[in-house]
């Protein structure tokens, strides 16, 4: 925190930290002698908060530089103008917290909850001995930049005119949340949500947004000067008013030099002749949305970073596709051949992928050498995998929050750091699957 030379904070030491978070725990327990905690212009810096509950706690203008808070619960807290540069904040809640003029720059709020917390301007007036008024932080703007909010939730919050550069945002949730005026220049925001929020004039020029769901969302005046939106879900009126001057944009179908069909004619024949006739099928980039692509033979096309919501490949072959990156919300794969497909970093939210085979292709001509379906960092929020075959898969760091796993085979499958909250998992075949820092199993 940038201080005034009148103004100086309180140094508190480990031993005062834990004695008054004893008293907040009695406090927030209704018990005798409890006392809320007060660290409004205290100086706490790189001492540890973490595991704690720590709701309604009053922390206004605090220098909690450094600070551990992991997993802790800072719910309703005040840090208005407060100093987090550099603070260890994964997986902690702060929903409906005032942030109001906060420092974040650096640190690190991996899966923290911020949910209708308010990141608006702040800043924070002292009276000098002459009766004048002087700003304690001189920047009254919210701080984000270098902030690591990956998978964060900010559904509902306030953020304003928050500056947050060069920071990793992706696979954040902005529902409905207020960035209007806000600084994003040149970050990643790949697969975030933003359906509902307001971006009026926002700045998220140079920003990367693989993924990303912008429908609904309020684009007026809205730079997006040079950012990449290849595999991004938005309708075409949604970016009537907002700045796209050399951003890359899907590529639309009337593009193609020839038809779907045509396409997947000399596909087939390039498959069958092993390459020797016919050409492969590259739809890299392109919006497809709305296509009905059921039975079609896709085996080994060039798919990656292309807009396939809403389409149907009920029964198709796209084994051993590339489909890096893919935006694929709600479409239908049921009963699909996935073996050896590339699905990393691909957005399939709602979709169906009932009894589909997404385990080993073996290679023809190698003596039995495969190769494993890569889910890694693939979403399938809310997606129905019933009895879907995902043996020996990779998905790594693969989201599968509220979906359908039901007699699902992950045997031998590599599901380290895979966030399974919500999943339904009954009868589903987890044997020899690695299951290193997994959230939210749950196995009856």
């Amino acid at each position: 925190m940038k201080e005034d030379n009148n103004h100086t904070l309180d140094r508190v030491n480990q031993i005062w930290v834990d004695e008054a978070v004893s008293s907040h725990r009695n406090y927030l327990d209704g018990r005798v002698g409890g006392a809320r905690l007060f660290l409004s212009f205290k100086d706490a810096r790189k001492l540890n908060f973490s595991d704690l509950v720590l709701d309604t706690a009053e922390m206004v203008g605090a220098d909690l530089v450094n600070t551990n808070f992991t997993k802790t619960k800072l719910e309703r807290v005040n840090l208005f103008g407060a100093d987090l540069t550099g603070a260890d904040m994964k997986d902690c809640s702060l929903r409906k917290s005032d942030l109001r003029g906060v420092c974040l720059e650096n640190a690190d709020l991996e899966n923290a909850t911020l949910s209708g917390a308010d990141i608006r301007n702040g800043f924070i007036l002292i009276r000098k001995p002459d009766g004048t008024y002087v700003p304690v932080k001189h920047d009254e703007t919210s701080n984000f930049d270098g902030i690591n909010l990956k998978d964060a939730d900010l559904s509902d919050a306030k953020l304003g005119r928050v500056i947050g550069r060069r920071t990793n945002i992706t696979n954040v949730n902005f529902k409905n949340a207020d960035l209007s005026g806000a600084v994003m220049a040149n970050s990643d925001v790949s697969g975030s949500i933003f359906t509902g929020a307001d971006l009026t004039d926002a700045d998220f020029s140079g920003c990367v947004f693989h993924g990303a769901n912008l429908s609904g969302a309020l684009l007026n005046n809205t730079n997006m000067e040079g950012a990449d939106l290849t595999a991004a879900h938005f309708s075409n009126n949604d970016m009537t008013y907002a700045n796209t001057h050399q951003a890359s944009l899907p590529r639309s179908i009337e593009d193609l030099d020839r038809s779907i069909r045509d396409i997947l004619e000399d596909h087939l024949v390039w498959i069958n002749s092993l390459g020797r006739k016919g050409k492969q099928a590259i739809l890299t980039e392109y919006d497809l949305q709305a296509n009905d692509l059921a039975g079609i033979n896709l085996q080994a096309a060039e798919l990656s970073l292309t807009n396939l919501s809403n389409c149907t490949f009920l029964a198709s072959r796209l084994n051993m596709a590339n489909m890096f990156g893919v935006m694929a919300l709600n479409s239908d794969f049921s009963d699909a051949d996935l073996r050896g497909v590339k699905l990393e970093k691909a957005n399939l939210t709602g979709a169906s992928l009932r009894h589909c085979r997404l385990s080993p292709m073996v290679i023809l001509g190698t003596q039995g050498n495969s190769v494993s379906a890569n889910l890694k960092n693939c979403c399938l929020d809310q997606t129905d995998l019933e009895s879907a075959n995902l043996r020996y898969a990779d998905l790594t760091g693969a989201r599968i929050r509220f979906a359908n796993l039901a007699n699902a085979d992950l045997s031998h499958a590599k599901c380290v750091d895979v966030d399974f909250t919500g999943a339904d998992l009954r009868s589903a075949n987890l044997e020899k699957a690695d299951l290193r820092g997994c959230k939210g199993l749950i196995l009856e």
